[in-house]
Parts: C-alpha cells; structure tokens; sequence
C-alpha cells in the first residue's frame, strides 16, 4: 500500500504541473498564492496517509487526500517556476553548478533572488567565470529572461527559470558555506591528484567519483550511451551504496546514535560534492531512512524506503517528477529490488533487472535502448565500481606526493578507466539497432520469463 500511495502521489504531482501549464495564468496564481498552506498540507498528508497505510486504517481516503494535496502542490510550483522575475539585474548571484566550457562558451547555474538562472559567456568575460565553483559569488549586470513553456520542460528538474544575457562580470569570491568550500576543496584534490593523467582519463575519473560531466569530450559521451553505460558518467545510488558499504567495518563499532550521525553526515557530504545530482539525492534519502530505521530498531524492507522516500523527495519538490535522472533511479532500484529476486545473484541478473524496469522510460525519452547494455554493463559496471572507491585514496594521496610518484598511484586508475572506455567504444560499435535490437530484447524478455517459471517449479 505504501508503495502505491507513493506511486499514486508522485503520479499526481506530475499530472497537476501539466495541468497548471494549460491552465489559465489567473486560476494557477490562485494556486502559488499561499506556498506555506501547500507545505503544510503536503506535510500533513503524507504523515496522515503513511500512519493510516502503516495501521491499516482508512487508508483510501488519506490516498485521495495525498492525491489532491500533491496534485495542487506541483501545479503551485509549476506556476512559480514559470514566472520568475524578469529584466536587467545588478548585484551578485550565487553558482548552483560548477562552470562548465561548451563550444568555446563556459556556462553555470547561478541563483539570483532565490531564482535559477543558466548563465553562459563568450570572449573575455570567459576568463573570471572558468575557474568558479558551486556555492560561489558572482558580481555581474545581466538582463534575465524567461524560458518558454518548451523549454521549461527540459530544465524543470534543475529548477532553471530562464536565462541571463547582456551579462558583465565584475568579481568573484569563493563559496561563504562551509559545507561548500568543504566540496569544493575534494574536487581541488581530485584534480590535482589527477595532474600527471591525460586529460581524458582525468576528465572520466572525474565522472565516475564526483559526477562531473562537463569535460567529457563528445565522442566519449556518445561512445557511453549508444553502448547502455551512460550511467557511469555521472554519480548514482550505486556511489551511496559502495560508500556505506566501505564504511560499514568502522559503524559497527559505534553505538547506535553516533552511528546514525556519522553514516547521514558522509551521505549528505557526498550528496553536496556530487553537486547535488537528482539520483544521488534519491540514493541519499533512501539511505537515510534505512539508517534511521536501524537506529530505532525497526528494519525497513527496500521497496518500502523507496516508497517513502518518493514521498519525501515529491512533497518536497514536486517538479522532481520532470527530472530524467531521479526517475530513472527510482525506476532502476524499483528493478534491482523487485526483479532481481527473480533472476539470482549475478551481476548479469541485476543489470537485466535494472536494464528492464528503465527502458520504459529509455524508450519514451531516447527512442532507443540497446540490448547490448547487458554485456557491457557486466563488463563495466566492476570495473567502474572499483574505480569508484580506490580512485578517491589513490588520488588524494597524489595530490600530495611529486609528479613521479602520482604517476605511479595513478596508473591502476587509467588502466581501469580505458578498460571501460575500451567496452563503451566496443559496445557501440557491436551495438544493432531497429528491428533487430527490438527482437533480441524479445529473447531477452522470454528467458527471464522461463528461467523465472523454471524456478517457480524448482521451488
């Protein structure tokens, strides 16, 4: 029931921001006009809803409730994402990404008036953005402009409202939060330890420990998706999991409360380095609300913390629903908890499992899912794994040590990377497409379902 209800809200709250986009702009203000009353009622009903499907008590009508609530609730945010405040600004602006180069242009995120912004510059104005980081102050003119409703749809998980032109860069100053200058310091050590690499080696180590895309040459993106493994190029629950699972030695020698703290401060830590990526958060909170119910002496079964932390995420933020990357994390978990069971224990197991519950959602989006996923996730995904949690020491010790010496720590790490590199540009090309690639995921498909009967019988 849990799982359902979480189903059913995070359904509702995509439905109602559709609907606030064809909507009248005079009822939708209506709706955005009392944002505290909406987060008080999202909060009141899931509390409702959860203690009434936990007790087995008038559980359906706390479902209509929860349904409604959040269905307002993302067309109230909708709305408010839709309508920023537009014209010429001057003052500062706080980075919500790293500065990326693209094209000759470098571009980031920046928030202006509790507002996100994409801010891209050419010629010299390039120059005082390449170096800024998250959580940094940028002191510019700019004129904002909104994003259209086509737009939007693209960028509504990020939250970006439009887009900053006319802009003149005055200063910078580093990032005032702690906790930023914290994860901003970590990707100054990777980079450093990462010095003696090539940079396309760097720039796919950068992808599998911190989630930085913005490096990745063209050819290298292409050669990761067209071969399935496009996930490794950015952080996912699976970077959560093989940290929780590399500290589990050490928690286990704290007791309760101070176990709970140390295991939810990492994963918060590693949610801010990972710039806060949509999967990572997803992976995060679910690991939270496992931790928490460890520390209260009640085990909480997987599907039911992913149901509640969907709700958690969607009350929270209801436009979560347009973000590609959590809900093909939330699908792909759906698929490893409920699936894998089904298949066994082995890597290729869980990677149909996965490969299955996503392509829905891959076929929608990306008009294609290549069958050959399988192979090479097998192939890869150890691989990366372990690059995901030695490259992190061996790195922040060649921060440290000279050129020689990190040439010496980094060489198991560009080796497991060009092995990844190496299947990602082999999958590609042994890759087939159309018709061909739909009948292979049809064999696919009817050998789980006789190997899942065969074990039935077995039983």
């Amino acid at each position: 029931m849990l799982v359902l209800l979480a189903l059913c809200g995070a359904i509702a709250a995509r439905v109602g921001s559709e609907l606030a986009v064809r909507l009248p702009m005079a009822y939708a203000s209506r709706v955005n006009a009392a944002p505290l009353v909406w987060w008080l009622a999202v909060a009141l009903s899931v509390a409702g809803a959860v203690a009434a499907v936990l007790r087995h008590r008038s559980a359906g009508r706390w479902f209509v409730v929860v349904v409604v609530v959040f269905a307002g609730h993302g067309a109230a945010q909708w709305h408010r994402l839709a309508t920023p405040q537009v014209g010429n600004f001057s003052g500062s602006a706080i980075a919500r990404s790293d500065a990326g180069n693209r094209n000759g242009a470098v571009s980031l995120i920046v928030s202006v008036d509790d507002e996100k912004f994409r801010l891209t510059v050419y010629g010299r104005e390039r120059g005082a953005l390449r170096r800024v980081r998250m959580g940094d102050t940028v002191i510019l003119d700019a004129a904002r402009v909104a994003y259209d409703e086509r737009r939007l749809r693209f960028v509504a998980g990020r939250h970006v409202q439009g887009e900053l032109r006319e802009v003149t860069v005055y200063a910078t100053a580093p990032a005032h939060a702690l906790w930023h200058r914290a994860a901003n310091r970590v990707h100054e050590l990777i980079d450093r330890g990462a010095r003696t690499m090539d940079w396309q080696d760097a720039a796919l180590v950068r992808g599998f420990v911190l989630g930085d895309e913005s490096r990745h040459p063209q050819r290298m993106t292409d050669a990761f998706r067209g071969a399935g493994l496009g996930h490794l190029l950015a952080v996912s629950g699976q970077n959560v999991a093989l940290i929780l699972a590399a500290l589990t030695p050490g928690l286990r020698r704290l007791t309760r409360w101070p176990r709970l703290a140390v295991a939810l401060g990492v994963v918060s830590m590693f949610a801010v380095v990972t710039r806060l990526e949509s999967s990572v958060v997803r992976a995060a909170v679910m690991a939270a609300v496992v931790q928490i119910g460890f520390a209260i002496g009640r085990d909480v079964v997987p599907l039911r913390a992913l149901a509640m932390t969907v709700l958690g995420i969607v009350g929270l933020d209801p436009l979560a629903t347009w973000s590609v990357g959590f809900v093909l994390s939330v699908a792909a978990t759906t698929g490893l908890v409920v699936i894998t069971p089904h298949l066994g224990s082995s890597v290729f197991a869980a990677t149909t499992a996965a490969q299955l519950s996503v392509s829905p959602f891959v076929l929608m989006w990306f008009g294609t899912m290549p069958v050959v996923a399988l192979a090479t996730n097998v192939l890869a995904v150890p691989i990366a794994s372990a690059v995901m949690m030695a490259a992190p020491v061996l790195l922040a010790v060649a921060a440290f040590v000279p050129d020689a010496v990190a040439g010496l720590l980094a060489m198991p790490v560009v080796a497991a990377v060009r092995w990844v590199w190496w299947v990602a540009e082999w999958g590609t090309r042994l890759s087939v497409r159309g018709p061909a690639n739909a009948l292979a995921w049809g064999v696919v498909v009817t050998g789980v379902l006789i190997r899942k009967k065969m074990r039935h019988h077995l039983r």
